[in-house]
């Protein structure tokens, strides 16, 4: 959570010690890719668990989106995210317990770009769409139960930044909150992925039409 935090607060004392801006490409698409971790609240679900299982609290993350540049300052975003909250559990004398509760959000994202000069960006963004295949999933020596696929509400907003290592192509990190829950079948129990989040990635840019 600390790490996470002073990650976020980086990206802010970066963006307000950046040089001025030149804008971005008007019309320009670009494809990225993201890869990272995330802290999950899951705090109906870990109740329900018990103290006896490992909280399913963090995961991994990993996924992609396309990006219209509609203005110089302002972008649309549609993302895809893959979230794999996960937990072991040892079982003296059995194999360890596996729990998890995959899914998938698709936001559509607005992206504002508050500061640019020639070697960085840093940008705003919101998004909301939903978190779908959302599902709980055990496993203990090869043997598997999982539940049915949910799909829920999806909202989430953070800070972006860039390294651009070419007109083309960047490097970038992103941290985020976001909110999204959806209900495990046959239970009242929500899988909860509300929590922060943070990233590192890539970026190409292609098309546009001038500045």
């Amino acid at each position: 959570m600390k790490q996470l935090t002073f990650s976020a607060a980086a990206l802010v004392a970066l963006a307000v010690l950046s040089g001025p801006a030149h804008a971005a490409t008007q019309g320009t698409f670009s494809l990225g890719a993201n890869f990272g971790t995330a802290m999950y609240s899951n705090s109906d679900l870990n109740d329900a668990l018990g103290p006896d299982v490992e909280e399913l609290s963090s995961g991994w993350e990993y996924g992609g989106s396309l990006r219209y540049q509609v203005s110089p300052r302002f972008a649309l975003d549609l993302e895809v995210n893959r979230m794999v909250p996960s937990s072991t559990t040892e079982d003296t004398g059995n194999p360890d317990i596996e729990i998890s509760t995959p899914a998938m959000a698709i936001p559509v994202n607005a992206v504002y770009e508050i500061s640019r000069n020639e070697t960085h960006a840093f940008n705003v963004f919101g998004g909301a769409g939903v978190v779908t295949g959302a599902k709980f999933h055990a496993e203990q020596g090869g043997l598997e139960d999982e539940t049915d696929a949910a799909t829920s509400f999806y909202g989430q907003a953070g800070l972006e930044a860039q390294w651009m290592m070419s007109p083309q192509f960047a490097l970038g990190a992103r941290a985020f909150g976001r909110m999204a829950k959806a209900e495990i079948e046959d239970t009242d129990i929500d899988a909860d992925y509300s929590g922060i989040g943070f990233g590192i990635g890539a970026r190409m840019n292609f098309g546009g039409t001038g500045e």
